[in-house]
């Protein structure tokens, strides 16, 4: 994106930022609203209502979104309004964006059931975004289902399944969880033990409980292993041991290991530190801390000792 060196009046706010840009796409010389079809529309993104700038090619089903946001902070910065709507044109351009066919990939059920994955969230944050999505309730976190894809065409990413997408493919939402759940067993759970990355072996203390960091090893967001019951309770029969679980991200989970050197207090004070610090706040998954006991089938919540059980909603 161009910038300009040259010395500006004072910066429009906000508000007059997006009446000036829109004033040039849909006026000015390069014509923006000409050549797409362009709305707007408010999005929630990241626990944040964005102000979207949706930029489509006409015949195409797949669409960009912009956000006026990222352009007034490259205003900010030093670039023109006519710089970013250039941004948009050229992004569009070296995108090479697919045809209409692609955009009905998304419709046909035969196409996406083997795309189905799981991902986790916190209810309460994401209340929005679940007021039209099939989502199970896990403890307070919402098991939501997403269409996974690796394109070369437009990259990697994940489509939330909402209740249009079932309506569409005349499927319940609870046989299209059962897919999805039954997908996820293809991808490879990793197990990382803390001691591992520790740089002085000297300073470890050999007597503290072991520490693991469980995901997903594939590039979508890996904490909904914690519903592999299979996975868990393998491995803490397999080591012996029974661990405490905390949720500490949409990303991952830790399992610490039980013994008598872990103060039970200490898990809830650390989770709440994870979650009280801002700059994690869109990663934030649960507040609750979970025991996983190799004797059992299911994990307990660590307050109370009941059944961690999941409920469709």
């Amino acid at each position: 994106m161009r910038t300009e060196n040259k010395t500006r009046p004072e910066l429009l706010s906000f508000t007059d930022f997006m009446s000036a840009f829109r004033a040039q796409y849909e006026y000015g010389p390069m014509k923006l609203k000409k050549k797409f079809s362009v709305s707007e529309q408010m999005i929630h993104k990241n626990n944040k209502d964005l102000h979207g700038l949706i930029v489509r090619v006409p015949g195409n089903k797949i669409a960009p979104v912009f956000y006026y946001e990222d352009f007034y902070d490259a205003y900010r910065k030093g670039s023109s309004i006519e710089s970013c709507i250039e941004s948009i044109i050229e992004f569009i351009s070296e995108k090479n964006l697919p045809g209409e066919e692609f955009g009905e990939f998304f419709t046909c059920w035969n196409n996406v059931k083997d795309h189905l994955i799981l991902k986790m969230m916190n209810i309460k944050k994401n209340r929005d975004v679940l007021a039209h999505t099939p989502y199970h309730v896990y403890g307070d976190m919402a098991v939501v289902i997403q269409i996974y894809l690796d394109d070369p065409n437009i990259g990697r990413g994940a489509v939330l399944v909402d209740e249009a997408l079932l309506t569409i493919w005349g499927k319940n939402r609870e046989m299209v969880f059962e897919i999805a759940m039954a997908n996820m067993k293809q991808y490879r759970i990793k197990a990382l033990d803390l001691l591992d990355f520790a740089e002085d072996e000297e300073m470890i203390d050999r007597n503290a409980p072991k520490v693991f960091v469980i995901s997903y090893d594939a590039p979508f967001y890996g904490a909904a292993a914690m519903l592999r019951n299979d996975f868990l309770f393998d491995f803490a029969r397999k080591n012996g041991k029974d661990y405490y679980l905390l949720p500490v991200s949409v990303h991952e989970f830790l399992l610490v290991e039980q013994n008598d050197e872990v103060a039970e207090k200490t898990l809830f004070s650390i989770l709440r530190s994870i979650n009280s610090d801002k700059s994690l706040a869109e990663n934030m998954l649960s507040d609750e801390v979970f025991v996983l006991r190799r004797g059992e089938n299911c994990l307990r919540y660590l307050s109370d000792g009941k059944e961690l059980s999941m409920c469709i909603s």
